[in-house]
Parts: structure tokens; C-alpha cells; sequence
């Protein structure tokens, strides 16, 4: 979704399929259960009254609650620092350099250098990692 139109990404890098931990999918199976459009092509995150798209200069409005309670002070640009952050840790929880280019979409490893600093080849369990390092800190809600 791009300057408010659905469209084909702009590389085909940017054409792929991401995965995702258990607990992840969980959470996202569990927004989107709780949203009134459910339809094959609705969106995971959608304008709560209308089913759209958000609006991107808006989401860090939408999320004000979240980034107060994680202690946020700076501004955030939020689909590019979540972004970034996801990279991030999936990087720092050991992941092949070659697993956050994929999953990133970049075509050229040189972007992807910001993240990690050495490449490898296997991704078995890459996505679990990630979410493991990335909830440590919450305990889930069923212990």
C-alpha cells in the first residue's frame, strides 16, 4: 500500500513470503479476529470503522498508547522504526545475514550491513529466535 493504492512491490526481492514465530501469528490471528472485516482480503490492520488502509502519516497516533507504555519519547517514524526494529532483532538474536536480507527484501546485501556483519546460508528456526528474543521480557498472558 503506497500513496494510497494497493500495488505490486517495486522489486522482486520485494516480492516474498515472511515467517513468522508461533506466537507471533497468534497475535496477529487474534487482531484479526477481532476486527469486523474479516473478509480473504481484508487487512490485518485496518481503520477501525471503515476497513481501510491506515493512514500512514497516522499510525503513530494510533499507537500513541503502546509507545507511551514502552517509554517512547522521541518521535517515531512508525512504519520505518518498526521496520528497522524488527530487522534489528532478528539480526541481534543470531540470524544469517542472509535470512534479514530475505526477509528485508533488499537485493543488494550492502543494505542489509547495517543490521548484521556476517552472512551464512541456513534459516531453520530463524523466525522462532527472533520472537523469542523479542518477548523475553513478557510473560505470556496463559502462565
Amino acid at each position: 500500500f503506497v500513496r494510497g493504492e494497493m500495488g505490486e512491490p517495486k522489486s522482486k526481492a520485494g516480492r516474498r513470503t515472511i515467517s513468522f514465530g508461533p506466537r507471533t501469528v497468534e497475535v496477529l490471528e487474534e487482531q484479526f479476529a477481532a476486527s469486523r472485516y474479516r473478509s480473504s482480503d481484508s487487512l490485518v490492520f485496518c481503520h477501525p470503522d471503515l476497513g481501510s488502509p491506515l493512514d500512514a502519516g497516522k499510525v503513530s497516533g494510533y499507537m500513541r498508547e503502546a509507545i507511551t507504555k514502552a517509554g517512547i519519547e522521541r518521535p517515531i517514524r512508525a512504519w520505518h522504526d518498526l521496520r528497522h526494529t524488527a530487522l534489528t532483532h532478528d539480526a541481534a538474536a543470531g540470524n544469517p545475514a542472509v535470512y534479514v536480507q530475505a526477509r528485508a527484501g533488499h537485493a543488494q546485501a550492502t543494505m542489509t550491513e547495517r543490521y548484521v556483519h556476517a552472512a551464512q546460508v541456513a534459516f531453520p528456526g530463524a523466525a522462532e529466535r527472533a520472537e523469542e528474543r523479542l518477548f523475553a521480557a513478557i510473560t505470556p498472558s496463559n502462565e
